[in-house]
């Protein structure tokens, strides 16, 4: 069963923040390799999907174990929002994939299955260690963005000479753009690809703050979660 996993992992992460075949600009070249951390949770981001799209229990168990793994801390950055709600009067719900959320859907799936139960218990162990959360690891928040080209931006601080990482996943399926500016509003980096995952990196040349706008091509208000190293 894991390396079937391992296989479906593999293909799902390859497409889940990948440029869109046919789209009108290309995904700004990278500065650096993924970090482990990112990468992770876009596997696991990918895997969620999955599992939820096809009630596979196995998938929403393996992707509770990546993320069990990942340590995580608080953005503590307050998101400003500009644009119009698309259904007056309610605001999306900004619930993330957790650790947590996604071993119990993935136990409820399971049923009886013996195999299945026992992998669940042992992730079950591992997120009770509490390795989640830990300070030091990815910076993360979870947020909504209006639609029809709403967009939210973060005020971040990163470090010079150090590689920077951004990461943002849509949880209902809704097309956002990333983008990256320095102090003086000059354009760093951008991820204006057809897809519901975003992602650019970069060096910085001097520390200080960067902000980070999401812009929410689709028509409709969406969910979503953002990462930074």
């Amino acid at each position: 069963m894991k390396k079937i996993m391992t296989v479906i992992m593999l293909c799902l992460v390859g497409t889940a923040f990948a440029i869109a075949q046919g789209t009108e600009e290309e995904k700004p070249e990278l500065k650096g390799a993924v970090s482990e951390d990112i990468r992770a949770i876009q596997v696991a981001k990918s895997l969620a999907d999955y599992g939820y799209a096809t009630d596979s229990a196995s998938a929403l168990i393996e992707a509770a174990e990546i993320l069990a793994q990942v340590k995580v801390q608080s953005l503590g950055v307050e998101g400003v929002a500009s644009g119009e709600p698309a259904e007056p009067g309610k605001t999306p719900s900004t619930k993330g994939y957790t650790a947590e959320q996604l071993l119990a859907d993935g136990k409820a799936l399971a049923k009886n299955d013996k195999t299945l139960t026992k992998w669940a218990n042992e992730v079950q162990k591992s997120i009770k260690k509490g390795t989640r959360g830990a300070v030091g690891g990815a910076k993360y928040d979870t947020d909504f963005v209006y639609g029809n080209n709403g967009t939210i931006s973060y005020s971040v601080p990163f470090y010079a000479g150090q590689l920077a990482e951004i990461a943002v996943y849509s949880l209902d399926g809704r097309d956002l753009d990333l983008y990256v500016y320095d102090e003086y509003d000059h354009l760093i980096e951008k991820d204006t690809s057809y897809n519901v995952g975003a992602y650019v990196n970069f060096v910085p040349r001097w520390t200080g703050k960067f902000t980070i706008v999401i812009k929410n091509t689709s028509r409709w208000d969406g969910c979503f979660e953002l990462y930074t190293n």
